[in-house]
């Protein structure tokens, strides 16, 4: 049966939000009433990266409900923050990015890694993500089904000329965004690869929906950790080419968000 299961929900108003959410927390004394929120996030999913960022970059976390999920970046003057340490996944990065929407924040770019569906995609290499093949069940909840879901344009053509900016040649295609990440197979990855797909990940679709139903700005990057291209799977995700693609992303991903303050 297709999500949802009801499909007459789609007319409904949500029986709470995250805005009521976030007021519960103002009102349990975890989130201050007029605290200044970020104008801009990335949202990333690799420790690594978070860790690489609050090592290297002056910072200061939320005080409150966000804690140590939540970092501003001092550089920006606090107008644009890290988000992390939040879990992986479709249902984890839209929670995390409706409470960041409620809280104030209307840009975004979510940057992590990708397995490469297709030749010619190394370890390191970068992908722009154009739109997301939506096989998780989040965005079912927002959107009906139908096409691709979207980035915002004018946010990815942006990071798409920062990127050139950089030195960087980015390969630009669809993602197949699932979240069984063990339950992917051969028949399924061949039709994804003709519609266009060229990696696949866990979070892509569900963010461009949530985004484009609470009209915020959304676009979203990778770079290659595992390749599902070759005969057996070839993880790559310790290798110091992927760690070095996530700090390339991140360093054009604040360069992109910086423009938009």
């Amino acid at each position: 049966m297709a999500l949802p299961l009801v499909f007459e929900k789609y007319r409904e108003a949500s029986i709470f939000g995250p805005s009521d959410f976030l007021a519960y927390m103002q009102r349990s004394g975890l989130l201050k009433e007029h605290e200044k929120a970020p104008k801009a996030v990335i949202l990333s999913y690799q420790r690594s990266l978070f860790d690489y960022v609050i090592k290297n970059h002056p910072v200061h976390f939320h005080d409150g409900y966000f804690k140590n999920h939540l970092a501003f970046l001092d550089e920006t003057d606090g107008q644009i923050a890290i988000a992390g340490r939040f879990g992986i996944g479709a249902p984890a990065a839209a929670m995390m990015l409706e409470e960041l929407i409620a809280f104030g924040a209307h840009s975004f770019i979510s940057l992590g890694t990708a397995g490469g569906l297709v030749p010619g995609l190394h370890p390191g290499d970068l992908v722009l993500c154009t739109g997301a093949l939506r096989d998780e069940g989040v965005s079912y909840h927002y959107i009906p089904g139908g096409g691709p879901a979207l980035p915002d344009e004018t946010m990815t053509s942006a990071l798409e000329k920062n990127m050139q900016k950089a030195g960087v040649q980015p390969r630009k295609g669809l993602a197949w965004t699932i979240d069984a990440l063990y339950r992917e197979t051969r028949i399924e990855m061949d039709q994804h690869i003709s519609r266009g797909a060229v990696v696949v990940e866990m979070e892509a679709s569900a963010l461009f929906t949530v985004a484009r139903y609470r009209e915020a700005k959304l676009a979203s990057c990778f770079t290659i950790s595992d390749s599902l291209a070759e005969p057996e799977w070839k993880p790559e995700f310790l290798a110091e080419e992927t760690g070095s693609g996530l700090e390339t992303l991140y360093h054009i991903a604040l360069e992109t968000l910086m423009q938009t303050l």
